[in-house]
């Protein structure tokens, strides 16, 4: 069994994978090079508590193909964390994604099923009462 059919079947509905849009409109919008262009995602594949985008964004005057790879720091959060930038060359199928998302899993020891992460308890913020106004 590979690794896209263990994960469907260890994860159920938190594995998808989407094709948001192929690799000739990619080709086209870096061709029109558009200057109100805004960063789009090209293709997403959630795997559990991992996610990893393919994205479109602008660079240097050019629009490039990235990866963005995120991670939740509890798998029942709805929110995602950027976790990282790798520089692989980009392709926006389902195999190889997951192969780079597997890699930076391995190599970060991140897990598909839960957090890796610990806690940090921060400030709470409280509301202070304006201070009265004294009329003269």
């Amino acid at each position: 069994m590979n690794l896209i059919q263990k994960l469907k079947t260890e994860l159920r509905n938190r594995y998808s994978f989407e094709k948001l849009h192929d690799e000739d409109e990619i080709r086209q919008i870096q061709k029109m090079n558009p200057s109100n262009f805004s960063e789009t995602v090209a293709a997403t594949l959630t795997a559990g508590c991992l996610k990893i985008d393919a994205v479109l964004y602008r660079a240097g005057g050019e629009l490039l193909l990235g990866y963005d790879v995120f991670v939740k720091d509890d798998p029942d959060s709805e929110e995602w964390i950027c976790y990282d930038n790798p520089t692989d060359p980009v392709s926006m199928k389902e195999q190889d994604m997951l192969d780079v998302l597997d890699r930076i899993a391995s190599e970060n020891e991140l897990s598909y099923t839960e957090s890796n992460f610990e806690t940090l308890e921060g400030k709470e913020i409280s509301i202070k009462e304006k201070p009265t106004m004294m009329s003269l």
